[in-house]
């Protein structure tokens, strides 16, 4: 008996040894408050270690939220959404509970049938269309371009078609039980006048970007300044009897002594009137790779047609706002926009470049052209100075089939979205195509000194292609550091039997650089220099 009942006591204090420390544990885990942390650059990588040796698993965007999990030196190990990774500690900061205000950016269609794309450019494909009116909230902006999201897409659409405002929410605080008040009003300009120049602007109750849309106002419309604020917006009438309040930032409009004589009143009208031009007779040449033609001269016109990049008419008529009327068709006229165009005394003979720069004599007739843009998909490439590598390789790869088209060859894609072609997909494409030059674009990264461009060959029959390359884009880059050609042992090149070579087109490590390399200008000229090598190769 005596043994039964110390084997028992011996047990249960065994299990309470086993118990108390776990559910302590417990108690002590659940305590643990989750601190949510916020992205502070444009673009992170979160890798699957704690150092840049280790593969990135996903690429987090600034204001990107993820729950921290422990650190370890200088990264910090998180979770977004089901993936878990580390990022570099100095690029996250923790959400602060206290704050009692938030801006919000909206975007609002000013333009019917606006097409929304996957991508930051004309080459991505429409998700859909956009009606006149359609708002959205903004989540980034590129190169002219924003990316929104409505109630039905989230997409990009072109910067010059939406008017963006912004509006501060803002919540009582709570030991104060204090709110914003409005600002007070300033007699500095009051009197004198004030012209939209932005496509459209919104007219509020008060003078605050929160406050309620009462109208919206058009480009070139000017009024007279009735009162202004300290945060500088002005009161104007904005219909007979109706008076309200319009940002007057310089990036919106224009404060002037007196009304200007070219503009329109009350918004009626943003078309421009037709004024005589020593212009007429000369020839328009289309620079853009598509350009819409319109009823009347004014992006919101209706559209009749579209013609192709390298296309050139006769100039019938010119705008005041530089639109361009031209037969677009057997007996139907249009009017073009002329800031996607170039104008000459004559029809030109070959093609016309946007960077002043034409391609070299020759012709890349019959010649088939396989245009790899590296990277893309769930693989970024380099990521630096908030720009994604496989981006830019889209964009210069675009670039360069328009200039190899207009230059007569045949061009074949590897990528013209952003999805990801393997290495051995880019190769097979290359060997089913049969091509007679295969050119592959990247974008280097290093220290944040190091610039220019380079070509790269891995097969010696390889080098004089890449020799002819780095020539025709030191003529079109003269400003730019050529690192010349050199080998380097590439799988794209090596297992691809055609001629190829990869270009490195410039450092995006580099913060001045990289400013250039996202520029429409630099694309182009780029481009000219590729192709004019290409045409020098083939007619040496």
């Amino acid at each position: 008996m005596k043994n039964t009942r110390f084997k028992f006591m011996f047990l249960l204090l065994l299990c309470s040894i086993l118990i108390i420390p776990s559910f302590v544990g417990a108690r002590q885990a659940n305590a643990a408050s989750t601190v949510t942390m916020k992205v502070n650059a444009e673009s992170l990588n979160m890798r699957s270690g704690p150092s840049t040796n280790y593969k990135v698993v996903k690429v987090l965007k600034k204001g990107n939220k993820v729950t921290k999990i422990s650190t370890k030196g200088t990264w910090t190990k998180v979770k977004s959404s089901s993936t878990t990774g580390w990022v570099s500690s100095k690029y996250v900061v923790k959400v602060s509970t206290t704050a009692t205000s938030s801006t919000t950016k909206k975007a609002v269609a000013t333009v019917s049938n606006l097409n929304i794309r996957s991508g930051a450019g004309t080459s991505y494909k429409s998700l859909g269309k956009l009606s006149k009116g359609t708002s959205g909230t903004v989540l980034a902006e590129k190169n002219g371009w924003v990316q929104i999201k409505t109630s039905k897409y989230t997409g990009w659409v072109s910067k010059s078609y939406v008017s963006i405002t912004t509006k501060q929410s803002t919540s009582t605080d709570s030991s104060n039980g204090s709110t914003v008040k409005p600002a007070a009003t300033s007699t500095a300009n009051v009197g004198k006048y004030f012209t939209v120049k932005v496509d459209s602007l919104n007219v509020r109750k008060s003078s605050s970007a929160s406050s309620t849309k009462l109208a919206v106002i058009k480009k070139n419309s000017s009024f007279k300044i009735l009162a202004q604020s300290s945060n500088n917006w002005v009161k104007i009438t904005y219909a007979t009897g109706k008076t309200g309040w319009v940002s007057a930032s310089t990036s919106y409009g224009k404060i002037t002594k007196t009304k200007p004589t070219t503009t329109t009143s009350n918004g009626n009208s943003n078309t421009g009137t037709v004024v005589p031009s020593a212009d007429i007779g000369k020839y328009f040449t289309i620079t853009a790779d598509s350009l819409n033609v319109r009823k009347s001269a004014s992006a919101t016109a209706t559209k009749l047609s579209a013609v192709k990049y390298g296309s050139s008419f006769k100039i019938l008529d010119k705008s005041s706002n530089n639109w361009i009327k031209i037969t677009y068709a057997t007996g139907k006229t249009g009017w073009v926009s002329g800031s996607y165009g170039k104008i000459t005394k004559s029809k030109p003979t070959k093609p016309v470049s946007n960077d002043g720069t034409n391609s070299s004599d020759g012709s890349l007739s019959g010649k088939v052209i396989v245009v790899d843009a590296g990277h893309g998909g769930s693989d970024p490439g380099s990521v630096a100075n908030g720009v994604l590598e496989k981006d830019l390789n889209l964009q210069a790869a675009l670039a360069l089939r328009s200039k190899l088209q207009a230059a007569g060859a045949t061009v074949k894609m590897t990528r013209t979205t952003d999805i990801f072609p393997t290495l051995y997909d880019r190769v097979a494409f290359s060997n089913m195509m049969k091509p007679d030059a295969f050119i592959s674009l990247h974008h280097d990264s290093a220290t944040a000194s190091a610039r220019g461009f380079s070509v790269l060959y891995t097969k010696g029959k390889d080098s004089t292609l890449a020799s002819y390359v780095k020539q025709g884009m030191s003529s079109s880059l003269p400003n730019m550091v050529n690192r010349g050609h050199k080998y380097q042992n590439l799988y794209v090149l090596r297992e691809n039997p055609q001629i190829g070579v990869l270009v490195e087109l410039g450092f995006i490590t580099n913060v001045q650089e990289v400013q250039t390399l996202k520029t429409a200008t630099f694309r182009n000229s780029a481009a000219n220099g590729i192709t004019n090598g290409l045409i020098n190769y083939f007619n040496k």
